[in-house]
């Protein structure tokens, strides 16, 4: 297992588009900032409910974590195709030669996988934060060391997030013969959690506003805490969390990072690599 990862993370790094992102990441921590800068000095937009986190420089480091934004979504494309080369140019099939076990490969692919996501929305965010600062407060109200705590436990959350979104893709490039096709299953699935979740915030919303209906309210935002597609909506936009907070935000991902393991494991034992 440890030579497996060993290779796989050695294959990584030289591909030219563990570069690419890198580029990437660095471009949009820049750019991001600077032309959220430039809007609010021209426009008035502070009253806005859909700019208010992006006045402060907290909001700018949790965006770039969410499976829809910018590097949410170029990340997991671009490590598909790094991941799935292992398929096209026959490595797996050779390592399953040499008497690797499945098993092993595929856990060896989840966490190169994984660590190669976490490590490059990681320098993107915290790039983002260190341009962000400088020209927007941190927050509202002065940074003290429970805002660190909120913090540090947010950035767990968001962990556990990326960690949900390698096992997803994981999953997709060891089940599908196809780059494209795990590719757009991957982003569809993506916008698929954040449309069912848009959908439902705007059923709560008019519900909220009606009166009534409270059963059907309760069952509503017990959907919206688990679609793991929103997670990030409720990560970082407070001062702290409650219990029940916390049961979402791990118990959610956790399941789906399980899930998707043990999926791609039966998959990944059964598929044909010839």
């Amino acid at each position: 297992m440890v030579e497996l990862l060993k290779t796989d993370l050695k294959r990584v790094f030289k591909d030219k588009l563990l570069f690419v992102m890198g580029i990437l990441a660095v471009v949009f921590a820049l750019l991001t900032p600077l032309l959220y800068a430039v809007i609010f000095s021209v426009g008035n937009l502070s009253s806005e409910p859909m700019f208010a986190s992006l006045m402060y420089s907290k909001g700018h480091f949790f965006e770039i974590f969410s499976m829809t934004s910018d590097m949410g979504l170029i990340v997991p494309v671009l490590l598909a195709i790094v991941l799935c080369k292992d398929f096209s140019h026959g490595t797996v099939r050779n390592k399953i030669i040499a008497g690797k076990h499945r098993s092993s490969i595929f856990l060896s692919m989840f966490i190169t996988c994984a660590l190669v996501l976490v490590s490059v929305i990681m320098l993107s965010a915290f790039l983002s934060l260190g341009i962000s600062l400088i020209f927007f407060d941190y927050q509202a109200t002065p940074f003290t060391m429970a805002d660190f705590g909120y913090f540090m436990a947010s950035l767990a959350f968001e962990v556990l997030v990326l960690l949900f979104m390698a096992a997803l893709l994981s999953w997709l490039c060891a089940c599908m013969k196809k780059v494209g096709i795990a590719i757009v299953l991957y982003v569809a699935l993506t916008f698929g959690l954040l449309i069912i979740g848009s959908i439902i915030q705007v059923c709560i919303g008019i519900l909220q506003s009606a009166g009534g209906n409270d059963a059907l309210l309760d069952v509503l935002k017990v959907l919206d805490r688990i679609n793991v597609g929103m997670s990030t909506m409720h990560i970082g936009v407070g001062n702290s969390y409650t219990l029940s907070d916390v049961l979402y935000l791990t118990l959610t991902p956790l399941t789906g990072i399980l899930g998707f393991l043990g999926l791609g494991l039966l998959t990944f034992s059964k598929k044909d690599m010839k």
